[in-house]
Order: C-alpha cells, then structure tokens, then sequence
C-alpha cells in the first residue's frame, strides 16, 4: 500500500498566521538583515515520489556481534558489568568458582610429577647404560618417557591458562569472564549467584559495537512488488522525532513470518553518534520513484522545509541576490518526506530557496 504523508505541519502554518499583518494579501520582496543567516537549497526538476511507510525494530548488527559463553561450569560469584555497559576488550565480566579449574590444576600437578620421576629415571638408567649395567633399549625408553611427559606438561599447562589457572599451584579455582572485544553489552543471562554449564545454550553476554545497526521492518504481501535491495530509506524513532537517519535497504527474506504474514526486510544505518538503541521502534519511510509513463513526467520540486503554510496557501522564500529575497505563492501538488512537488511561483530549475528559517523570513517579509 502507497502512503503519503500530511502535506505540511499545521502549527507551522499557525505560527506564520499569528505574526502575519492581517491586512497582506500579496507576498512582497524585502531585504533582509545582513546579520541573518539562512540556509538554501535548489529548485529541481525530478519525477515525484510515491512513499511507503513501514513499520519495524532497531537491532544490532548481527555481523558485528559476539556472543560470549561459560568456559567452565560453576557459581558465578559476581559479575561487574550492567546490560547497556560499554567494555574494553579483555576487561572482566564475570567470576565463576569452578571445580573445573580444580581438576585442571590438579592434571597439571600430576604430569608435573610425572616429568619428575621420568626424569629421575632417565638420570638412573644413563648411569647405569655407561657402567654397562642396562642395555641402549632400557636408554632410549627411559628417554621417551621422559619426552612423554614433557608432552603432557606442556598441554595440561595450556589449559590450565586457558581456564584462567595459575601453574604456581595457588589462589581460587576460579575462571574470570573476560570481553573478547570492545563493545556495548546489548545481552546479559548472568546474575551472582547463579549457577552455569559448560554447555549452557545461552550466552552470558552479547556484545556489539553499535557503530553499525540493523532496522528490522515489516512489509505487507501487497508492498511486496515494491521493495527491492538497495533502496534508500529515511528511519525516524519517537526519541528523536526531528531527526532523519538516512539508510539503505540491505536484505530482503524470501520467506514470510507464517504468523503475521509479514516480510522481513533489513536496513542498515551508520550509528557513529550512538543514538539509536536495541529495541527501538522505528518508522520507515521508503522512497518510490515513480515512473514517467504513470506520473505525467518531470516535476519542480523543493525541500520539505522550504515550504510555508499560511492561510491556505503555500510559499516558497527565493533568493533574488545577496541578502534579498522574496516570498512567493506556489501550488503543492504532492509531498514526501523529502520534497514538496509544486507548480506555480514562476519557479525555475536552479533557483535557490531559503530551507532553514523559511518560516521566520516569511514573517519578516510579511510584516
């Protein structure tokens, strides 16, 4: 289904009706204050939009993202970081008191004797081999044991580090949860107290950067036809209802939710601000540009912001030259979340319209 958004917002058109002089019925041209700044935009020639509107979630970006696990099994003893938190890599998440980490301790002190008694052996032998009293045989197998166990040393050792134990032999068998990388933690399953398995199905913590996210929208079986990879997309959340995140269009399923009988397309959004958050509720509004043979062809077309609504009327304020500018009556024939399409105000190609502070030159020029 096709939507349109509302022309253009009423209060503005409110505000310019209370600070009009009743008595101007033509818009005039003016000079304004050298000291005002304004910012422009061009008049161009484009085919009109038609836009849908969508509907969708804020989430993580799921190719960036880590999922971090319990190594061991255990009790956790504390956790030191909150859902939400950002981490440095390698920083601590959590303590889990492990017998695990008793056992490996334990492996690595025995192979240790193990070595010590090759070793001790070897020594013998040898002596032995030289005074003639054992045979090479006897040599050489107390000299692969000793191999042997320097193998299984140097692998019991490993993992004892790996776990987070010390081969001194002391302190707590305990494993400390340390962050992968650097990130928000956007997930957490963990509380002090609780205890964990090695094989445990769900994460501990999830961590993402957030430099990068993912809008999950819905698309209705009709609006299928509509949607393609690679389309761009305006993405607007309530907590921030005057601001436009610009994205595009990455993925689209090709199979439909059975329950809600919805697709699921994925946009992509750059978050270097660190605005937008899991959880979200967006609106999208995607751009469809609207072929020749079924639109009439090319229209003039303004930004948004360049338009003024007063009395039922429709303005645009154009920069005649350095400071001066004058405020001039158009017809809107369509509006998207980015252009107005107008006619009229013998507008040109090229010409430049005031965008920001159209609304309070219109004023001043009508006063």
């Amino acid at each position: 289904m096709r939507k349109t958004l509302i022309p253009l917002l009423v209060s503005l058109g409110l505000a310019a009706c209370g600070h009009k002089n009743e008595e101007t019925e033509k818009a005039p041209t003016s000079s304004a204050d050298s000291s005002s700044s304004y910012l422009t935009d061009s008049v161009r020639r484009m085919n009109p939009e038609d836009e849908l509107t969508l509907n969708g979630t804020v989430t993580f970006d799921q190719d960036n993202v880590v999922r971090v696990f319990p190594l061991v099994s255990g009790n956790v003893q504390k956790t030191t970081v909150t859902l939400g938190a950002y981490v440095q890599k390698g920083q601590d998440l959590a303590l889990i008191r492990s017998g695990d980490i008793s056992n490996y301790t334990n492996d690595y002190q025995a192979d240790k004797s193990d070595l010590e008694v090759a070793q001790q052996q070897l020594k013998n032998v040898s002596a032995q081999y030289k005074s003639g009293f054992a045979s090479e045989t006897d040599f050489l197998t107390a000299k692969n044991n000793v191999k042997k166990a320097q193998d299984e040393l140097s692998k019991s050792s490993n993992i004892l580090r790996v776990y987070g134990g010390s081969t001194a032999g002391t302190g707590e068998p305990s494993f400390s949860v340390k962050a992968p990388i650097a990130g928000y933690i956007v997930e957490k399953n963990v509380n002090t107290g609780q205890d964990l398995r090695a094989d445990n199905q769900n994460p501990m913590y999830t961590i993402s950067s957030l430099q990068q996210i993912w809008v999950m929208a819905n698309v209705y079986e009709q609006d299928i036809p509509e949607i393609k990879q690679g389309q761009p997309v305006d993405v607007q959340v309530l907590a921030y209802p005057d601001k436009t995140f610009k994205g595009i269009i990455s993925n689209v399923s090709s199979v439909l939710d059975e329950q809600a009988r919805v697709l699921k397309v994925r946009i992509v959004l750059s978050n270097k601000e660190g605005l937008l958050k899991p959880d979200m509720f967006a609106t999208i509004h995607v751009h469809l540009p609207r072929a020749s043979a079924s639109g009439g062809g090319e229209s003039l077309a303004v930004p948004q912001k360049a338009v003024v609504f007063d009395r039922d009327h429709y303005y645009v304020i154009v920069q005649m030259a350095k400071n001066k500018y004058e405020a001039r009556e158009v017809k809107v024939m369509k509006n998207t979340t980015r252009y107005a399409f107008v006619s009229g105000g013998n507008l040109k190609p090229g010409d430049t319209v005031v965008t920001e502070g159209s609304l309070l030159l219109y004023n001043d020029l009508t006063d």
